[in-house]
C-alpha cells in the first residue's frame, strides 16, 4: 500500500486573516491554484481520499475528489491543534 499525504500549504489563518475557529480556517486562492495543480498532473484515481473536519482540508482535497468521482471519500477524526483551541 502507498500513501500520499497532501498538506493544505497557505491558508489565511497564516496568511494573517484573523480567525476565532481553527476548524474554518480557509484556503488563499494561492493554495486553492496549487489544489488544483496537484490533481491536474495525477495520473491514477486514488483508491481512497482522506480529510479531516477541518474547512482548509476539504478544500485541498476538493480537486482530486471531482477529478475522480468514483473514488470513495472519508473524513476521518484528525484534529490537529486541538490543544490551541480549549473548545475543541
Amino acid at each position: 500500500m502507498r500513501a500520499i499525504f497532501i498538506r493544505p500549504g497557505e491558508s489565511t489563518g497564516n496568511a494573517g486573516v484573523p480567525c476565532h475557529d481553527l476548524a474554518t480556517i480557509a484556503l488563499t486562492e494561492r493554495d486553492h491554484e496549487q489544489a488544483r495543480a496537484i490533481t491536474a498532473n495525477w495520473v491514477e484515481a486514488p483508491a481512497l481520499i482522506v480529510t479531516s473536519p477541518y474547512t482548509r482540508t476539504r478544500q485541498t482535497a476538493a480537486p482530486t475528489i471531482a477529478r475522480f468521482p468514483d473514488a470513495p471519500v472519508k473524513t476521518w477524526p484528525i484534529e490537529e491543534f486541538t490543544y490551541l483551541q480549549p473548545a475543541r
